[in-house]
């Protein structure tokens, strides 16, 4: 165990003299960053997420992040949608048939001003990969003039314009394709613009003096790829240039008492949640389901992993989303109330306190991953708060794909995830796909219900803010439980006290790096 130790401390120390190194090189030579005049320091932001590809369906989220590139639409931190690249947009009576008109002046990172023929390729090609836009029914995109973009739908969507608010649908200039309308170059409109593009780890990027909106303080910002969270938190310590995102909860405590820093903590529209196969005989009946979530401590969870009591979640979408808000109950855990609900429906104890039902025990194995280190410590406390009600859990920790691929062959039992409410700021689209009657790979397995099914149609196809259908929805996912929220993410940023202006957003879109100044 110790040689273990120490080939860890060893590895995050390597880690750490790379990035510090990296860092070095980033600000133009500077062996320090105070040998610089402060206005002129640059920034290194660093996340654990990995550059794949300059194709936005791959990477788009952290161009996006990065302000390197922007969307149609965008979103406050409330969820409400509101414009960006488009200054305003309406639909027909039927919903099929949306308008968007451009925003005067904008220009593109080559000089080139954003024309409605630019959104088109852009869209068009977003079209044919693995983009949001894909579940939007979209038939037609076309320029209607040089600043007005004309959509059409096989069906009425009102939820369309936050489809165009995700990271998926950036658009780029028309130069920014190849002949096979791959990416060659990323020119966008936002704040900064690339300088050097070092797939899977670093991106340097530059202030653009001809922004549209809110320029830039801080003029050159390197970004870096670490997915150990151990390396995160010792860089967050090391020079005072660093921005560090997706800290473990864990090392809030050591970071809080630095004197020379800012930590940040800010619940997101994401949730750790709870998905089954209904199939299962185990899980087939509701009430096992409500059993089995009830018999979670999310309060202690939310106090001891995610470090907040403000992460507790009983309901599968985040407080920000605030029209699908519905009044839960408040549970308080009773290990033995909850067995006995568990007797009453025909399961029975053997020798030695666990639950079984027709001679066989209810045990099932719990799949999750550790990209997100916080999800094998959340399973490791359902395994024990389960087994006080008789139940035994197998924790099985692996990689991120194989929550989907058992989704997909049938040998899922239970996993637990987070899932990303946020991205697409309208949740009916997430909703739509995840309970779709046919399942979803991180949606609902072998689960459906009519009412569910009809109350999202009529949210997908009619116009206004239908709130009571909205609420009618959250009621019958928290009645049925097909997916069980626990908590809900927490992102938490380190940064030096002398950087100003550092704020979280919610919806996980933006770093808001033109915000920042020393």
């Amino acid at each position: 165990m110790r040689k273990i130790a120490l080939v860890s401390v060893l590895i995050a120390l390597a880690g750490l003299a790379w990035y510090v190194i990296a860092g070095s090189k980033a600000a133009d030579g500077q062996s320090t960053t105070t040998t610089q005049k402060e206005d002129q320091q640059n920034l290194i932001v660093v996340t654990p997420w990995e550059l794949t590809s300059l194709d936005p369906s791959k990477s788009g989220f952290i161009f996006q992040r990065l302000q390197l590139a922007e969307t149609l639409v965008d979103a406050a931190q409330n969820a409400d949608l509101q414009p960006m690249l488009a200054k305003s947009w309406s639909a027909n009576d039927k919903g099929d048939v949306w308008t968007f008109v451009l925003r005067d002046g904008v220009k593109f990172h080559d000089g080139s001003p954003l024309a409605a023929e630019d959104v088109v390729k852009s869209l068009e090609v977003a079209l044919t990969k693995p983009t949001a836009l894909k579940s939007a029914f979209i038939s037609q995109i076309k320029a209607i003039d040089s600043q007005t973009v004309e959509i059409r739908l096989e069906k009425p969507l009102m939820s369309l314009p936050a489809y165009l608010a995700h990271s998926t649908s950036i658009i780029l200039a028309k130069s920014s394709f190849d002949t096979n309308n791959e990416v060659k170059a990323l020119i966008g409109t936002g704040p900064y613009y690339v300088t050097k593009f070092e797939p899977p780890q670093k991106i340097e990027q530059k202030a653009f003096a001809d922004y549209w909106g809110e320029k830039a303080k801080i003029k050159d910002v390197t970004y870096l790829a670490n997915s150990r969270s151990e390396t995160r938190t010792l860089l967050a310590q090391s020079k005072p240039n660093y921005l560090i995102f997706t800290l473990d909860s864990a090392s809030l405590t050591r970071l809080q008492q630095d004197p020379n820093l800012q930590v940040k903590s800010k619940s997101l529209a994401r949730t750790i949640q709870l998905k089954v196969n209904a199939k299962n005989p185990l899980f087939s009946d509701a009430k096992v389901r409500q059993a089995l979530s009830d018999a979670i401590d999310r309060r202690g969870i939310a106090q001891s992993v995610m470090r907040t009591d403000n992460a507790v979640a009983e309901q599968i979408l985040p407080p920000i989303f605030k029209d699908w808000q519905i009044d839960t109950p408040t549970q308080s855990a009773d290990p033995q109330a909850i067995k006995q609900r568990l007797l009453d429906l025909g399961f029975t104890a053997d020798a030695s306190g666990m639950l079984q039902k027709d001679g066989k025990p209810f045990t099932f194995t719990l799949r999750t991953f550790s990209d997100r280190p916080e999800l094998p410590i959340i399973a490791t406390a359902l395994q024990a708060q389960w087994k006080k009600i008789g139940v035994d859990v197998d924790v099985s920790v692996g990689n991120f794909s194989e929550i989907p691929a058992g989704h997909q062959d049938g040998t899922l039992e239970m996993a637990l995830y987070a899932r990303n409410y946020g991205m697409t700021p309208d949740p009916v689209g997430s909703l739509i796909e995840d309970f779709d009657p046919n399942g979803s790979d991180w949606g609902v397995m072998n689960w459906q219900n009519a009412a569910l099914s009809k109350d999202l149609l009529t949210l997908e196809t009619t116009k206004g803010n239908d709130v009571a259908t909205k609420k009618r929805v959250s009621k019958i996912i928290f009645d049925e439980r097909p997916i069980v929220p626990v908590v809900y993410y927490q992102q938490n940023a380190a940064a030096h006290k002398s950087l100003k202006g550092l704020e979280i957003d919610g919806l996980e879109r933006n770093f808001y790096l033109n915000k920042l100044s020393w």
